[in-house]
């Protein structure tokens, strides 16, 4: 049986990672979807969409008929600056390019998958959703948001056979990291007790064990190199 795959925001970084693994599957159908156009990738199908915009992301989904695996990566870095330095407009912008494209994208998910009895779908949250993190209000706030609609949408389509589930990666590293140092990638030996930040790979790693556990609904795995169990004095 083919298994279609559905990774949204599949340009660049965990997306382009997670759309070349799926598509190198040879029992796999691999779609990938971003408001940026998606480098060739053979055996995939690419459309682009700005998946913000709930009329383009029905538009993009009306060509898929059945689905059995969709990864939400769709999602931009955003403005880092103290809490009273923000405005409403800010936050409702990093609110946009952050969660309304897994907020469109989980509802078309969801009606395909109840048609077809069920599947899995990953949204890549992050961990500034669960900590406070001093510059971080705007995108922390918008990933956060997508951590409850994941434990809601889990909860309410249990019963449809759809397994809900996220992700929220500390560092990892993507080209949108190394933009923000001309390139490079800083040292974070000295900020994750196992060493430096995580890979795209480690991501995939993850989303292989969500795609083939058949008993975990409406959680969320840190993947934050033991960040959030740190306490020191």
């Amino acid at each position: 049986m083919t298994k279609n795959v559905l990774i949204t925001g599949a340009a660049s970084g965990i997306g382009w990672r997670l759309l070349r693994h799926y598509a190198e599957q040879t029992h796999c159908r691999a779609i990938g979807i971003d408001v940026q156009p998606i480098p060739d990738c053979a055996g995939a199908t690419l459309l682009q969409a700005n998946l913000s915009d709930e009329q383009a992301c029905a538009r993009a989904f009306d060509g898929i008929e059945n689905l059995h695996l969709a990864v939400n990566c769709a999602g931009v870095s955003s403005q880092r600056k103290p809490l009273l330095a923000f405005d409403a407009e800010d936050i409702t912008a990093c609110w946009r390019e952050n969660f309304l494209p897994a907020f469109n994208a989980l509802r078309r998910e969801i009606t395909i998958m109840r048609s077809h009895g069920g599947g899995r779908i990953i949204n890549i949250a992050s961990i500034t959703g669960h900590i406070g993190m001093k510059n971080f209000a705007a995108y922390g706030a918008a990933k956060a948001s997508i951590l409850n609609l994941s434990k809601v949408a889990a909860i309410e389509h249990a019963e449809d056979g759809i397994l809900i589930n996220s992700i929220s990666p500390a560092t990892i590293d993507t080209p949108m990291i190394r933009r923000k140092y001309g390139g490079q990638l800083r040292d974070y030996s000295g900020v994750y007790p196992c060493g430096g930040c995580g890979t795209v790979d480690d991501v995939l790693s993850v989303v292989r064990m969500l795609e083939e556990n058949r008993f975990m609904t409406g959680m969320d795995i840190p993947l934050d190199g033991g960040l959030t169990s740190l306490f020191s004095i």
